[in-house]
């Protein structure tokens, strides 16, 4: 099985709209990670990390293969990727592991959504003289979904003959089953099914049309979408509590599954 690198994902605007009604289509991209560390840190120069092809190391099991192209998963080694290396900043929860150890591998998650929307507006009853006036927007979505690709990033490529029993390596691909669970878009369709109406405040004089509403809606799915994103890191930091960064087994009452339904109510 081999592993191309993953494809950036795209954003798309089409706008077709008539007095009051309009349909959109659009999408987002959110870039998080969760780490694992262990040893002495130590800075690392920016440099060009070297990918890890699938075709090097022996046949993966039948999940592991479903779980690397389900969540377009690419292996690196090496000096860390300059977007790894500006993620950790004083405060967040890699910085806060660095007493007297080194990092020694991160998975990183680009998460992106994509969905079209059938949007209605109307004025409320204001004063058409007044400076502002109210638009109630209601949105019927349809053709919801997320899209996610990884990059594990280690920092000595783990021996090809035992990679996928390697410890690490398994840590790493249990962030990855978190970040594809497929409940996450569920739950991200549930959302917006429940929350199809908002009001704004538009100036006077200011046109209302598509062009306006649309960014409106937009950033409506965008704040419902960061409770999906919360919710992931949120468990990503649960799977890393709970094991130590893989250092360790999971505890007795303790489980991936159970880390996947860790703070389950958005």
């Amino acid at each position: 099985m081999g592993l191309s690198p993953p494809v950036h994902l795209s954003c798309l605007l089409r706008t077709v709209a008539t007095r009051g009604r309009g349909i959109s289509l659009a999408c987002g991209v959110l870039l998080i990670f969760a780490s694992s560390t262990f040893g002495d840190d130590a800075a690392d120069r920016p440099s060009d990390s070297q990918t890890i092809d699938l075709a090097d190391l022996p046949p993966p099991p039948a999940e592991i293969a479903s779980l690397i192209e389900v969540g377009k998963v690419q292996f690196v080694y090496g000096p860390r990727p300059e977007s790894m290396q500006s993620r950790l900043l004083p405060g967040d929860s890699s910085a806060a592991l660095r007493k007297g150890r080194r990092l020694a591998a991160t998975t990183e998650y680009r998460m992106g959504y994509h969905y079209r929307s059938r949007n209605r507006w109307k004025f409320g009853g204001q004063d058409r003289n007044a400076e502002s006036r109210e638009v109630r927007i209601t949105m019927r979505f349809s053709d919801v979904r997320l899209e996610i690709e990884h990059t594990v990033w280690f920092r000595k490529r783990p021996a090809s003959e035992t990679f996928w029993t390697d410890r690490l390596v398994l840590h790493e691909l249990d962030h990855v089953r978190i970040s594809t669970d497929p409940r996450l878009e569920k739950r991200f369709r549930d959302l917006l099914r429940s929350n199809t109406s908002i009001t704004r405040t538009m100036k006077r004089g200011e046109t209302v049309d598509e062009s306006s509403i649309h960014p409106a809606v937009d950033s409506h799915v965008t704040d419902l979408f960061s409770r999906i994103s919360d919710l992931v890191d949120i468990r990503y930091q649960e799977l890393d509590r709970l094991t130590d960064h893989g250092l360790k087994a999971f505890p007795e009452g303790s489980s991936l599954e159970s880390i996947k339904e860790f703070s389950s109510k958005p």
